[in-house]
């Protein structure tokens, strides 16, 4: 588990400063740095993917409830006991994403169990979340990435690049 994410539900899942439940991933053999764009991005240290991000569930659909995000976690952590939450692939489907001045490259995943964790707590708090559009961000400017937690994210911030890396994960 990276050190900058707590540790949740045991090890194979941890959570970020801002309230986003991550599941750590390894990724070998990427060039340092990649030209999109005319931008000069350079390899993140260190991959996740964010499952659950608590803040911007709360933000984008006015979740009131000071004990929401201890909810969503406790939820999170009986769910994983009986439903592995894990990578189960990476698509062919490379983005830029921008956002302000903000720029990164993402490559989509496929994640078991993850949807069923989100019926799950749609019903529970009376929510319509959309399943968000799982990703890790392989390279970025600055170190940080973009929030993508919806098919609006996706269609607003992002655009469909060919595979960068010259060769499938």
């Amino acid at each position: 588990m990276d050190k900058k994410f707590t540790p949740v539900c045991g090890d194979k899942y941890g959570i970020s400063a801002n309230n986003t439940i991550v599941l750590s991933v390894s990724l070998e053999n990427l060039p340092n740095e990649i030209m999109i764009y005319g931008n000069k991005l350079v390899l993140k240290p260190s991959f996740h993917i964010s499952l659950v991000c608590i803040n911007k569930i709360i933000e984008k659909y006015n979740v009131s409830d000071p004990g929401f995000r201890d909810s969503v976690l406790k939820d999170f952590c009986e769910f994983v006991e009986k439903n592995d939450v894990s990578l189960l692939n990476f698509k062919e489907e490379f983005k830029f994403a921008e956002e302000n001045e903000l720029k990164t490259v993402v490559v989509l995943c496929k994640v078991s169990n993850l949807d069923k964790f989100f019926e799950n707590i749609n019903k529970k708090y009376g929510l319509n979340i959309e399943y968000p559009p799982t990703h890790v961000t392989l390279y970025s400017i600055d170190g940080k990435g973009i929030f993508l937690t919806d098919s609006s994210d996706i269609k607003n911030l992002t655009k469909s690049i060919p595979n960068p890396i010259g060769h499938l994960l």
